[in-house]
């Protein structure tokens, strides 16, 4: 098995599992096999990602707001997070890495935000 390189590193489980196995073309036999898994996986990850905004945004568009707005904010930080994974990939830069975790962690706080009430429930509502 061979181990990562600087320039290779993933941000998700799948992710991490290609960068500790190498990249299939890297590797050889069983860890061929395990590495062009994940490599799916991964792959496969970021596609429920792409599909989940575009539903996020389409469910936003009848509520209008701040929903509207966190959801079109959240798909282009996903959008961002493919493309900089994308460019990791291509070139290999610790930079086209860095910016695919912040894009995933601030997709993450928009829609946690969507997730967390406007305001506080009324404690005793009326009848």
């Amino acid at each position: 098995m061979s181990t990562a390189r600087t320039g290779e590193q993933e941000h998700n489980a799948a992710g991490m599992a290609v960068n500790l196995i190498g990249q299939p073309a890297e590797t050889t036999g069983d860890a061929r096999i395990a590495s062009t898994v994940f490599l799916a996986a991964h792959v496969l990850v970021s596609a429920g990602m792409v599909i989940g905004a575009a539903q996020a945004v389409r469910a936003a568009a009848h509520l209008g707001g701040p929903w509207r707005r966190a959801a079109i904010w959240g798909a282009a930080a996903i959008a961002a997070t493919v493309a900089a994974g994308v460019l990791t990939t291509i070139t290999k830069s610790n930079w086209w890495s860095y910016a695919m975790a912040a894009g995933f962690i601030a997709s993450l706080l928009i829609y946690g935000s969507l997730l967390l009430p406007a305001r506080a429930p009324a404690l005793h509502p009326e009848e």
